[in-house]
């Protein structure tokens, strides 16, 4: 008998107590109603930031040393100073986290240039600044959504923004290919766009990688891309459950072609891909490997794996677990 799908019935908007949900700017914790930023900032006007968001399942933030690894990265490579220490952000958001009292939650943290100081254009004028929110998770993909899958699109006509311009490994903003292809696929009846490199390759989904399981193993972009997390973790799991994964160039006829597919993301873990352009993906259900994925994935989190409890980041938050 084929493996069912385990996901979680309880992280809806339905059951969400955003009552709960907060904001630190300013150097103070308010309702995520009264977060604000100027209209002014930067990275409103032009885009210039960068972000990173994180969960926490059942009290403990997942992966969050990698989070913030990439989100110093990101922000060495724009040119951003948060204004204090990885140690320091590791204990805010902790405080933030514990202060909302929720257990499953979604993190958003972001720098961004700053007001635009008037009379020039000069980047290095503006004084960045740095803002956090937390609020209920709500998975993206509700059990009967994830029984379904997605059914997606390859979105031709846009092309993702290639890295000589806006470097994807940067975590940033710049969805004006998204969107553009999104508008698209939602135009054509399906439900999410898969964007290609200028090179004809399968790039990203707007917030999503895409993995691919051709011959048994797994396949996802290996440049153009931002580097997943969570396409990473079920690299990992795959490799426990000795199933081959790999980055590299994936084509849009292999996707087609492909025994099963799926997107990765923070929000959901993965989600199935079962239809592509209008045909199914292998059988168009979930597949045998990404229920086993999901289900492990789930299972490992619930024991501990990744996990970081908020209470121990806050007992010693100058230790990098």
């Amino acid at each position: 008998m084929a493996e069912a799908l385990q996901v979680p019935t309880h992280l809806t908007v339905e059951n969400a107590d955003f009552s709960r949900a907060l904001g630190w700017i300013d150097g103070a914790v308010v309702p995520l109603a009264d977060a604000k930023i100027s209209v002014r900032d930067l990275g409103l006007m032009y885009a210039d930031m960068t972000y990173d968001v994180v969960h926490v399942w059942r009290g403990g933030f997942f992966r969050l040393e990698d989070h913030l690894d990439r989100f110093f990265a990101s922000m060495a490579g724009l040119r951003l100073d948060p204004g204090m220490s990885r140690e320091a952000m590791r204990a805010l958001l902790a405080g933030l986290v514990r202060q909302s009292g929720l257990p499953d939650a979604l993190v958003y943290f972001a720098c961004t240039r700053g007001m635009a100081v008037p009379g020039t254009r000069d980047p290095t004028a503006s004084a960045n600044r740095f803002f956090a929110t937390v609020t209920p998770l709500v998975l993206r993909g509700q059990p009967a959504e994830m029984q379904r899958g997605q059914h997606a699109m390859m979105v031709r006509d846009v092309t993702r923004i290639p890295a000589s311009a806006v470097n994807p490994v940067w975590k940033n903003s710049h969805w004006g290919d998204f969107l553009r292809a999104a508008f698209l696929a939602k135009d054509a009846g399906h439900d999410v766009p898969i964007l290609c490199s200028t090179d004809g390759a399968v790039a990203e989904a707007p917030g999503f990688n895409v993995v691919a399981v051709i011959g048994g193993g797994l396949v996802s972009p290996e440049a153009g891309v931002l580097e997943g997390i969570s396409c990473r973790t079920m690299f990992e799991i795959a490799g426990e459950l000795g199933i081959p994964a790999r980055y590299g160039r994936l084509m849009p006829e292999a996707l087609a072609a492909a025994e099963e597919a799926f997107l990765t993301a923070t929000s959901c873990g993965l989600f199935p891909v079962t239809r592509l352009d209008g045909a199914p993906i292998g059988a168009g259900v979930p597949g045998p490997v990404t229920t086993r994925l999901l289900n492990t994935y789930y299972a490992r989190k619930n024991a501990g794996w990744h996990i970081t409890p908020v209470e121990t980041i806050l007992s010693d938050p100058d230790r990098r677990p």
